[in-house]
């Protein structure tokens, strides 16, 4: 039986794997974690993962300062199930678990994702469904910064408007004099 894994997705740490083979594993900050983080946006002992069956695992967040969510829904201090394919965000960490006998059992299609410079991964069509999400936030996000962006832009434009005015006046009225 494959054990279950988690997969961190985020930039600085991306493509690091660790097997799930013990009971409980604490996720942190802290280098007292079973699973040590060093990001700043997770706190010392920010979630603990708990197995609840055989390569079944379950998250219960720790009273984090930043959360844990998991497919984008906030975790609370219960415990929630995970499924292959989860997408977990811990603080500003996304990590993909993988749940490979899972993923076996249910006889998913699977397609492969490439993780720059760290080979692949196969992905059951759930995590394809999270993954995909995940990128719908992050384009939304992004949507409302450029429009910020946009309205910081026409205010800047505006103002510069109005001095070019006041110095247009003041010429005028320094040339009728």
């Amino acid at each position: 039986m494959a054990a279950a894994k988690i997969l961190i997705l985020s930039e600085q740490m991306r493509g690091a794997s660790f097997s799930l083979t013990n009971e409980q594993y604490t996720i942190g900050r802290s280098e007292s974690a079973d699973i040590c983080i060093a990001d700043p946006t997770i706190s010392g002992h920010h979630c603990t993962l708990i197995q609840q069956a055989p390569g079944s695992f379950a998250i219960r967040d720790e009273g984090s300062t930043n959360g844990t969510r998991v497919n984008g829904e906030k975790v609370q201090t219960e415990i929630v199930p995970l499924n292959n394919g989860d997408i977990l965000q811990v603080g500003g960490v996304e990590i993909l678990y993988d749940n490979s006998e899972e993923r076996r059992s249910d006889m998913r299609a699977t397609t492969v994702i490439n993780l720059e410079e760290t080979g692949t991964v196969d992905v059951s069509v759930t995590a394809m469904k999270n993954l995909a999400g995940r990128s719908k936030m992050k384009r939304n996000g992004a949507l409302r910064e450029n429009k910020k962006h946009t309205m910081l832009f026409i205010a800047l434009i505006a103002g510069l408007g109005v001095v070019v005015l006041a110095l247009l006046v003041y010429m005028l009225i320094k040339m009728s004099k």
